[in-house]
């Protein structure tokens, strides 16, 4: 309907314009010109009207007017501004040349209008800007300027150039129309009977190469004045220069370009005045446009010269500089200025509060070192978040229609203790539903939100080698009363990416229960309440068509809620910030809430290097090659080409209601000062977070990332040591699954020596560049009484530590173990590695390596083996503690492998004809067992493994079989 509406209004409109115009009636153009513009706005205004109902709902209506009254003043300025300076630079054409008397001024409008559009965070930060305190070292500017006022000047000069330039190309225009049209073209109008010779000759005159030297010398002047003033904001920019080994202004950029860059803009400026003066001048004007070849000497060879002047100070004289000057010395007159990066750049990044200590791992564990952690071992994390996913969607995504996107790794208080637990949120993907099933109906009114959560113990698994579930099922049921879920709908998620429409005449599925289905209404504030039929037409046009606009289902009760995508909702309230890309889910008494965290960012801060991961992951298909899909590698691409970065907001999202709360975590931020000020309680203060939430709220793996890779290179604070790079740090590498890839960020559960409780913390592993040793490792903490301190642990240089990579290697070399997993990996079955944990445990570091078995015709991996690893040692076992034990122990390898070793024939002994033909039995049992498995014939699958034990004891007839793993 909107759209017939629509054709019909542009048809009526302009048929109106049309037939008024063959008919010379104005009456009918107006009124068809009326008939578009009108319907037009109209549509405009619903869709105007529809986003600001959202906002009102939501509680951020002052935000909302703030960003339009904002981008309506900047449009406005931008396009009288725009207007104004074509105006006034050519005014000085003749009146008579039509070609170039109106339309600059509109694309003048045009380009101001748009550039007031899009510049209006510009704007907003240029005047609430503040100052920082911090002034850089070379031109003594509060870093202020350059985060709120530089990027100002920097739009207005591109401005001011663009405008300058159609200036130019206006007058030059106007002067080829008038040279290709004649007199009568230039003019426009041919008078009957022809002009008397006097008037033809003094027409002549004034629309010739005299009537467009005046205009012409003055946006010349005028642009060559712009360029002057981009002389000295380039000045400014020199805190970005990338020339030679200093991010900033090195040497050559301090003695040579600040120098050329102000002697040009003077000549430019010089040079802009002489042509303004000229245009003033009407003899001046007459007497170097009087003809074609002299008004091109007047313009062409100052410009040469200008030209000339630019190639040669502002690139040949630093180049040389630079080759004769710099090179030879270049440790000795660079070292100040790199000190100066190292110090902005760290302060960038919020590396100048890092926390940095020395520490020197001892190679052993021993039995009172596991007594002394076992709060931090009992808590070690051994399931895989891939792996996890997997299981997950095998046994707790219940219906087709229900997808867990992704696993968070959280921790919570109970049965008396900290736990280290791995979430996922079950959302509703309406793409899953059947092709038949995707109805209007069932998309918009029916099928409108996910159920509950799955929470499993980070570090527990049954015999089975499946997870230890905390919350599952739906309605979800929960191991301990204070993880109980008493409001599961997710209306609000990271797969909600539609419209719907909640509490009309049509039942919501609720959760499906056996055979049939459980329904019910949304008793949730979210969204707009559909009141009258107003609201109705609005979101017809804005998000439903006219399918919403004629369906009785939706009452005046009725309320509709869109912008449900956790990323698409925070995103839209604050544009201006920069959101992570993994919200997660957490439960908050009963209640279902997504935490994001939110980052101020800019590329203006001083002397400072931006980031750059240099990594670049390709996702996997999971259906396509068989195994749990990888999740993509935070690279925090987010932050790229950022050279200043605070995770300055976590903005917390009711999963039931939409509602929407940003807490302030970095108060002296002068970036999120400014957006306090321009947007006066939008932002609520740390304090005011309830504990419950400020209980799950974690460093983010993004922003550590980032501050890690930056710290790689930019803990060596000494110049000669930064200009050799001679301790540049790399991330440690591990085998992930079935390849290579650097470490990303990981949780553990940590300790730190000064303290006596245990809690969550995100370390990130390095390596020294081309090596697979240790070297240190970056840690942020998460609970609240030390959220966002960033420890960082230097090892030494002249010990061996052992490295992720390495953990892998040893494992290849177990002649036990690698015997084992090659079997395993041959038929009907896939090994797949997990991450390796480097945990440090007092005074050594505990490597875990948890490696899990994926049968052929099975979805999901279980959990086999874990492997852990002291500073030389290694030792594996069917679970985490009996692998410990024999490592605390000082256990020899060839024990911890005992209960494999009968997979090989026994202490690699050369294979029997006889134990030939029980291994192969065996392996064919397991092949068997894993599908029965797979396929959830437990009864068959508990007898098949019968017989592998029978052909295990014929193996190994001295030993009993292992005993079956129990759940921890």
């Amino acid at each position: 309907m909107y759209v017939l509406f629509l054709v019909i209004a542009a048809a009526i409109g302009l048929l109106l314009i049309y037939s008024g115009s063959r008919r010379q009636r104005m009456t009918r153009v107006v009124g068809g010109a009326a008939v578009l513009v009108l319907t037009a706005l109209l549509f405009a205004l619903m869709s105007f009207w529809g986003e600001m109902l959202w906002f009102e709902s939501v509680g951020y209506s002052g935000r909302f007017w703030t960003v339009v009254l904002t981008i309506a003043g900047t449009t406005a300025v931008g396009a009288a501004v725009g207007a104004t300076v074509m105006g006034l630079l050519t005014w000085p054409l003749p009146r008579e040349i039509t070609a170039g008397r109106a339309w600059p001024e509109v694309a003048g409008a045009v380009i101001g209008g748009l550039w007031g559009f899009v510049s209006w965070g510009i704007v907003l930060r240029f005047l609430y800007g503040v100052r920082t305190g911090d002034k850089d070292p070379i031109l003594g500017h509060d870093t202020g300027f350059y985060l709120f006022t530089l990027p100002f000047l920097d739009a207005a000069y591109w401005l001011a150039a663009t405008l300058s330039t159609l200036a130019i190309a206006a007058v030059l225009i106007a002067g080829l129309a008038m040279a290709a049209g004649g007199r009568e073209r230039a003019r426009g109008v041919v008078p009957p009977g022809g002009a008397p010779a006097s008037a033809e000759q003094d027409l002549s005159a004034r629309t010739g190469t005299e009537g467009v030297a005046r205009p012409l010398f003055l946006s010349l002047g005028f642009l060559a004045l712009t360029l002057g003033a981009g002389r000295f904001l380039a000045i400014y920019h020199l805190m970005y220069s990338k020339m030679g080994v200093v991010y900033g202004p090195g040497c050559t950029d301090v003695f040579v370009r600040m120098p050329a860059n102000q002697i040009m803009g003077a000549l430019l400026a010089v040079a802009g005045a002489g042509l303004v003066a000229i245009s003033a001048s009407s003899s001046a004007s007459r007497r170097f446009g009087s003809s074609g070849p002299r008004l091109r000497r007047a313009v062409l060879l100052p410009g040469a010269v200008l030209a000339g002047a630019w190639v040669i100070a502002l690139f040949a004289l630093p180049l040389v500089f630079q080759w004769l000057r710099v090179g030879p010395n270049e440790i000795t007159v660079e070292a100040p200025y790199l000190a100066h990066n190292i110090a902005f750049t760290r302060k960038g990044f919020a590396l100048d509060k890092v926390e940095q200590r020395d520490f020197a791992p001892s190679d052993t564990l021993t039995p009172e070192a596991v007594g002394e952690n076992e709060p931090v071992l009992a808590e070690v994390r051994l399931w895989d978040p891939a792996a996890l996913q997997a299981v997950y969607k095998q046994f707790q995504e219940i219906r087709l229609y229900y997808k867990m996107a992704d696993v968070d790794i959280d921790r919570y208080h109970f049965g008396d203790r900290y736990r280290q637990v791995m979430v996922s949120a079950r959302e509703m993907d309406q793409r899953n539903l059947p092709a038949q099933s995707q109805t209007f109906v069932n998309q918009r009114f029916k099928y409108t939100h996910g159920f509950g959560i799955t929470m499993a113990s980070a570090h527990d698994f049954t015999a089975d080698g499946l997870p230890n579930l905390l919350v599952k099922d739906i309605p979800p049921v929960s191991a301990y009363p204070e993880l109980a879920v008493t409001r599961p709908e997710i209306y609000y998620g990271q797969l909600t990416s539609g419209y719907v429409v909640a509490n009309t005449e049509e039942p919501e599925l609720d959760y499906p229960s056996g055979a049939d289905n459980v329904y019910t209404k949304y008793q949730g504030k979210g969204g707009v309440q559909l009141t009258n039929a107003w609201r109705k037409l609005v979101y017809g046009w804005k998000l439903g068509g006219t399918r919403l606009l004629f369906s009785g289902y939706p009452t005046s009760e009725s309320r509709i809620l869109f912008h449900r995508a956790i990323h698409e909702r925070v995103s839209t309230l604050a544009p201006f910030l920069d959101f992570d890309h993994d919200p997660y889910i957490v439960l908050v008494n009963g209640r279902l809430k997504w935490i994001v965290d939110a980052y101020t960012t800019s590329s203006y801060f001083p002397y400072s290097e931006p980031y750059f991961s240099g990594e670049r992951v390709e996702p996997v298909d999971s259906a396509e090659s068989g195994r749990p899909a990888l999740f993509r590698m935070n690279v925090a691409s987010y932050l790229h080409g950022a050279n200043y970065v605070r995770n300055s907001v976590k903005a917390v999202v009711d999963a039931y209601d939409g509602d929407v709360t940003f807490y302030v975590f970095a108060p002296d931020d002068p970036i999120l000062r400014v957006y306090e000020r321009a947007f006066p309680g939008m932002f609520r203060p740390r304090s005011e977070m309830p504990a419950e939430v400020l209980a799950h709220v974690r460093y983010p793996e993004g922003y550590l990332l980032a501050q890690g890779l930056v710290y790689a290179k930019y803990h060596m604070t000494d110049p000669a040591v930064f200009y050799n790079q001679e301790d540049l740090w790399v991330r440690a590498t591990e085998r992930y699954h079935d390849e290579v890839r650097t470490v990303a960020p990981y949780y553990v559960m940590w300790r730190p020596a000064e303290q006596t409780e245990v809690e969550l913390a995100l370390i990130l592993p390095f390596t020294p560049k081309n090596r697979q040793v240790l070297i240190g490792w970056i840690a942020g903490l998460c609970d609240p009484a030390n959220y966002g301190r960033l420890l960082t642990y230097r090892f030494p240089k002249d010990e061996w530590v052992l490295g992720t990579q390495q953990v892998d290697t040893k494992i290849d070399q177990d002649r036990f173990l690698s015997s084992q997993l090659s079997l395993w990996d041959q038929r009907g079955s896939r090994v797949l590695r997990g991450n390796v944990l480097v945990i440090p445990i007092g005074e050594m570091l505990l490597y875990v390596e948890p490696i899990y078995l994926q049968a052929e015709q099975a979805a999901y991996p279980e959990l086999r083996i874990v492997v852990v690893m002291d500073g030389k040692r290694m030792s594996y076992g069917d679970t985490f503690d009996e692998a410990l034990a024999r490592l605390a122990s000082g256990a020899p390898a060839e024990e911890a492998g005992a209960g494999l070793e009968a997979f090989s024939g026994g202490q690699g002994a050369p294979p029997t004809p006889a134990t030939s033909e029980a291994a192969r039995r065996a392996s064919e049992g397991l092949d068997r067992y894993f599908r029965l498995m797979g396929q959830r014939r437990l009864e068959e699958a508990a007898a098949e493994m019968r017989k592998v034990e029978e052909a295990l004891k014929e193996l190994t007839p001295d030993k009993a079989p292992p005993p079956p793993r129990g759940e921890k």
